[in-house]
């Protein structure tokens, strides 16, 4: 019989990295508002200065709240496949060095176990070290990073999926940077 897990609003706590499952392969989750934790991820993941953050939120309320969403966009755009949006940021959010101030890369969870215990935007970074392969095994997960962080329970694979598309709404004309 396969155990059942309780997701809890105890996961994504300030001091915390998670490793958890996206739509594309496995992330790593800190608490935007987190600063000295944004830290350790950016030192663990050996990210080159410059090199941004983009942010996962639960829902396209919490969207709303964190960024100014344009009307054209619409919220089944990052059900359609996986998609990464550029927005410009509301006061709410934090501002940080590891994300520009005017534009920001937005994630919606379409992990549905993920999104219910995101009570505040999280990196949405891959599990990787920065310039190696995505991570799609939670047991690879365990080699890679050891002690330094949790991983979200449930989860042992993930199918391969291509990286996110991304999409600048912050000028006139809408872009796809990839």
């Amino acid at each position: 019989m396969k155990e059942i897990v309780k997701y809890t609003l105890s996961m994504f706590q300030y001091g915390e990295i998670w490793a958890y499952p996206t739509d594309t392969s496995f992330g790593l989750g800190v608490r935007a508002d987190d600063p000295d934790t944004l830290q350790r991820l950016f030192e663990c993941k050996r990210r080159v200065a410059g090199k941004y953050f983009s942010l996962m939120v639960r829902d396209w309320n919490m969207l709303h709240d964190f960024a100014e969403v344009p009307s054209c966009l619409e919220k089944d755009f990052f059900f359609e496949k996986p998609r990464t949006v550029i927005l410009k940021p509301k006061n709410s959010l934090p501002a940080s060095s590891f994300w520009p101030l005017e534009k920001v890369a937005f994630r919606i969870s379409t992990i549905l176990e993920v999104a219910e215990v995101i009570e505040y935007p999280i990196t949405a970074t891959s599990a990787n070290i920065s310039g190696d392969e995505p991570i799609f095994e939670s047991d690879q997960i365990q080699k890679q990073w050891s002690d330094k962080i949790m991983i979200f329970p449930g989860f042992e694979s993930l199918s391969f999926t291509p990286p996110s598309e991304i999409w600048d709404f912050t000028e006139e004309n809408i872009i796809r940077l990839r």
